[in-house]
C-alpha cells in the first residue's frame, strides 16, 4: 500500500480533476496549427503523475513532456486554462513542467557527476 498525506495529494490534486472534455485542445492555438503538439491535457496529466510522490515513472514521462512536441511548443496563451470547466489549469502545469525540465537540463549540464545512470 502506498500511503499519501493530504499535503502530498493537495500538491497535484488540481491536475487530477481533468474530465477529458478536450476543450483545452479546442482552445489551444498551438494545437490548431500543429497537431503533433501533445497538447495541454496530456501535459497536465503527465505533470500530475510527475508530482505524485507514489509514482516512479517521472524520468521516462519527462522525456516525452520535454520533447519538441511537448512543453516547448506552448506559447502560453492560456486559453486552455480559461476554458477548463474543472479549473485544472493546464497552462500552469505546462509552466511547471518547463521549470522542471530546465532544472533537469542544468543538473545534467552543470553537474555531470550527478547524472543518473
Amino acid at each position: 500500500e502506498y500511503l499519501q498525506s493530504p499535503a502530498e495529494l493537495a500538491h497535484f490534486k488540481q491536475y487530477s480533476m481533468c474530465i477529458n472534455c478536450m476543450l483545452c485542445y479546442a482552445a489551444c492555438p498551438v494545437y490548431a496549427l500543429d497537431s503533433t503538439f501533445i497538447g495541454p491535457a496530456a501535459i497536465a496529466l503527465g505533470q500530475r503523475y510527475n508530482m505524485d510522490s507514489r509514482d516512479q515513472g517521472r524520468d521516462s514521462r519527462q522525456e516525452l513532456i520535454a520533447s519538441h512536441e511537448g512543453i516547448w511548443e506552448c506559447t502560453f496563451v492560456g486559453e486552455c486554462s480559461a476554458v477548463c470547466p474543472k479549473d485544472v489549469d493546464p497552462a500552469a502545469a505546462i509552466q511547471r513542467a518547463k521549470v522542471s525540465s530546465t532544472v533537469d537540463w542544468f543538473k545534467d549540464v552543470l553537474i555531470p557527476w550527478g547524472k543518473k545512470k
